[in-house]
C-alpha cells in the first residue's frame, strides 16, 4: 500500500496487477485517476468502472480490460441489444404506456 495524503486515494493493489480499488473522493476525479492508472498498462484497451456499495463506505472499482476481454464485452452488449430489439418488435407485448393500440 502506498502512503496517502488527504488528496491521494488509498489503493489496495499495485498499479500493474488486479483491479484498482480506492475510497470515494470526488467521483469524477477518482474515476479519472483509475482510468489513467489502468491505461498505463500496455495490454489495457478499455477500463470498466463501477461504484460498489460497502458497509463503511462505497468504493469505486475499475478493471482494466485486455483486447480479448473487450471482445467478450462487445459480444455481450450485442446480445443484449439483439434481445432488446426482438422484445421491441413483439407486438403482443404490453408494458405500461408502451402498449401498441391498433385500430
Amino acid at each position: 500500500m502506498s502512503k496517502n495524503t488527504p488528496d491521494t486515494p488509498q489503493t489496495t493493489d499495485a498499479p500493474d496487477s488486479g483491479p484498482i480499488v480506492t475510497a470515494i473522493l470526488p467521483v469524477s476525479d477518482q474515476i479519472g485517476r483509475h482510468v489513467m492508472t489502468a491505461l498505463q498498462r500496455p495490454e489495457t484497451v478499455a477500463v470498466l468502472t463501477t461504484v460498489v456499495p460497502g458497509v463503511d463506505a462505497d468504493r469505486v472499482v475499475s478493471l482494466p480490460l485486455t483486447e480479448d476481454q473487450m471482445d467478450e464485452v462487445r459480444g455481450l452488449l450485442g446480445q443484449i441489444q439483439a434481445e432488446d430489439e426482438e422484445a421491441a418488435a413483439d407486438t403482443d407485448r404490453c408494458i405500461g404506456f408502451q402498449c401498441q393500440v391498433t385500430t
